[in-house]
């Protein structure tokens, strides 16, 4: 056979093996990029179901825990007078209510839906308490220390519609 025949012949068939392993790894990054989707699918459905089980934990330890339900609902009404531990029980636990918030904001859990978290920010501030917290307390929190500028206007939003007049400059 000729030299130059089997150099062609060799050079053909590196190519054809080059594309084929070329082609195997390209269908392999296909794959691996789907399983990446659905793991990130699966975390994000998973950072969902702990902000939704963190709210029900926070929920039931004010359902269970008689002395910070006594505060809450002392405070929170705005009726009679609390005492300092009471006071400090339901600033406490406000705070916690607005972290979590916070939390779920900045993981983007429901994609920013405005409407999931107006329903938030109006569970945060259905008594007078509450919004009294929130002009104290809450706005601080979400727009000074968060920074949170979208989250605060639409907590003026709520408050607005609440309260029956805007926050108080």
């Amino acid at each position: 056979m000729e030299t130059g025949f089997v150099v062609a012949m060799a050079q053909i068939a590196t190519g054809i093996a080059t594309l084929v392993v070329a082609l195997f790894l390209a269908a392999q990054l296909i794959l691996q990029r789907r399983q990446l989707d659905i793991a990130h699918q699966d975390s994000f459905r998973e950072l969902g179901f702990a902000a939704r089980t963190r709210n029900e934990e926070l929920l039931l330890a004010r359902l269970t825990n008689k002395s910070l339900l006594n505060s809450y609902m002392k405070v929170g009404a705005g009726i009679d007078s609390p005492s300092n531990e009471e006071t400090h029980q339901f600033l406490n636990y406000m705070r916690l209510l607005y972290l979590q918030m916070i939390n779920e904001w900045n993981l983007g859990v429901n994609a920013k839906n405005v409407e999931y978290f107006k329903g938030r920010l109006g569970t945060l501030m259905g008594t007078v308490g509450e919004r009294r917290y929130y002009l104290t307390n809450g706005r601080i929190i979400v727009g000074t220390v968060f920074q949170l500028s979208d989250l605060m206007k639409l907590g003026d939003v709520v408050y607005e519609e609440l309260e029956g007049s805007p926050v108080p400059a």
